[in-house]
């Protein structure tokens, strides 16, 4: 046993025993209860208990009071800026509920703000010891409605002007400005003073031509002949009215169909000792454009990718001429798909490319004069048809030839 090996030691045997305690231990602890017996042992006497119970009773009614109190207080019953202290018949004080009614303030006389100088009320007329207010006499409030246009406008071009922000100020899609302008070639190529027609929504603005009829403008516009009766500022009363020649009609939501221009080849006098480019450049070929600059074009062998230049069609054989005056920096076969291909330095930081030839009329290193002819059309290379393949490089970059030529 433990506690005899422990005796074995000098220790008392009663150590090893658990100590039944006097007292609970398991809710304050053995000495709390501890000095609870020992304040019951020297627990004064019965009148002394009795007068220690009074006042807490006392205590305890006076706490509870002020917590009512306060309750009501917090429950908004009373507030106690109206509660006044006042002392009783027994010389005690008690608590009683008062409302003081404040006296009402003076009227203040009202100066009205007069609408016109002849309302004015002088200021020497008012007198110094009432308070006086200026107020503003009760003026109907108007709303104003923005309304749609119904004309046509202008618009001057300024610095730093795109057909995407005319279009955004304006309220319409960028193609009706377009449409408009007859910007679809080169929407980029604005210049500054330039007066911009802009339609009143969006849509094709349409001059009358002898033949128009509503049935046929509403075919070529994609839009039903009653939009366009619909339209007010058309002032047409029914799909059988006759279209005066010359008639200005806007055709709401119509799609102006894209015609190929048909482009014409410079076929003036040669200049005389022109081997430096003037920077006017002339149309190389005649034909209808096939491709812009910027369209993503797709073959079997190069994937889809962005046109680098326009596309000229024509007959093989047709005439190529030098777009502006040079020399000749290459001319033969390009394995790129180029084909047969002549390029031109106009020594000013210019270049251009003629590509896809049927025959090359030049040599490398001749001087070529603007409008000198310099091959033929033809479909050589990576192509589907006969056509000229032109482009217009500035230091290298590939420009939009179409920013340079003359308008078609």
């Amino acid at each position: 046993m433990s506690w005899l090996k422990d005796s074995l030691d000098g220790k008392k045997a009663v150590d090893a025993f658990p100590h039944q305690p006097l007292f609970p231990t398991w809710s304050l602890g053995e000495r709390f209860w501890q000095q609870v017996r020992l304040w019951l042992e020297a627990a004064p006497s019965s009148q002394e208990l009795v007068d220690v119970s009074r006042r807490l009773t006392t205590h305890l009614a006076l706490l509870t009071g002020v917590g009512l109190v306060l309750l009501l207080v917090h429950m908004g019953v009373f507030s106690p800026s109206h509660a006044a202290v006042v002392p009783n018949d027994g010389g005690e004080t008690a608590l009683t509920l008062e409302k003081p009614v404040p006296p009402p303030p003076p009227e203040p006389s009202v100066v009205p703000f007069a609408a016109s100088p002849a309302e004015a009320v002088p200021f020497s007329s008012v007198s110094s010891s009432s308070t006086h207010v200026l107020a503003r006499r009760p003026v109907a409030h108007t709303t104003v409605v923005e309304r749609p246009r119904r004309t046509i406008e202008y618009y001057e071009v300024q610095p730093g002007d795109t057909v995407w922000g005319i279009a955004k100020k304006f309220g319409l899609k960028p193609e009706t400005v377009e449409w408009a302008n007859s910007l679809e070639l080169n929407p980029d190529l604005l210049r500054v003073g330039q007066k911009l027609v802009i339609p009143p929504v969006d849509g094709v603005i349409h001059i009358v031509e002898p033949g128009d009829t509503l049935s046929r403008l509403a075919r070529k516009y994609k839009v039903k002949p009653e939009d366009i009766v619909a339209y007010e500022p058309n002032g047409l009363k029914s799909v059988d009215d006759p279209l005066p020649e010359g008639k200005t009609l806007i055709i709401p939501g119509g799609i102006k169909p894209f015609v190929r221009p048909v482009v014409r080849m410079y076929s003036g006098p040669v200049p005389k000792n022109a081997t430096r480019g003037t920077g006017a450049f002339v149309w190389p070929a005649s034909g209808r454009l096939t491709s812009l600059f910027g369209q993503i074009v797709c073959s079997p062998m190069y994937g889809c990718r962005p046109h680098m230049g326009i596309d000229i069609a024509g007959p093989v054989g047709a005439p190529v001429i030098a777009s502006d005056s040079g020399y000749v920096v290459y001319a033969g076969w390009d394995k790129t798909g180029y084909g047969k291909i002549v390029v031109i330095d106009h020594g000013n930081g210019f270049t251009t490319v003629y590509a896809h030839l049927y025959s090359i009329l030049v040599r490398k290193g001749q001087n070529v004069a603007r409008g000198q002819r310099i091959g033929s059309i033809g479909a050589t290379g990576n192509t589907t048809g006969p056509h000229l393949h032109f482009e217009i490089r500035q230091r290298g970059r590939q420009r939009n030839p179409l920013g340079f030529l003359p308008r078609p």
